[in-house]
């Protein structure tokens, strides 16, 4: 434990030092369409994946029923 804080200590200064150093540096201009595709793609799949787990919970509970329903 005492290395993973020396690390990670370590690791944060050498970045605080780089942040400093490229303080000063220039922004690119924005690129609105890769924005625009990337919340596209991330509602969209968040949607897809919700759609998902729907469709398979609403199986699941209808291959349940009808088990229930028809015992072997």
């Amino acid at each position: 434990m005492t290395r993973l804080i020396a690390f990670l200590v370590s690791s944060f200064m050498l970045g605080v030092a780089h942040a400093m150093e490229v303080q000063d540096g220039t922004f690119p201009e924005p690129n609105y369409l890769g924005i625009l595709m990337t919340l596209v793609l991330m509602v969209g799949s968040g949607v897809w994946l919700y759609r998902q787990i729907m469709r398979k919970d609403k199986q699941d509970t209808q291959a349940t029923q009808s088990h229930a329903k028809h015992p072997k």
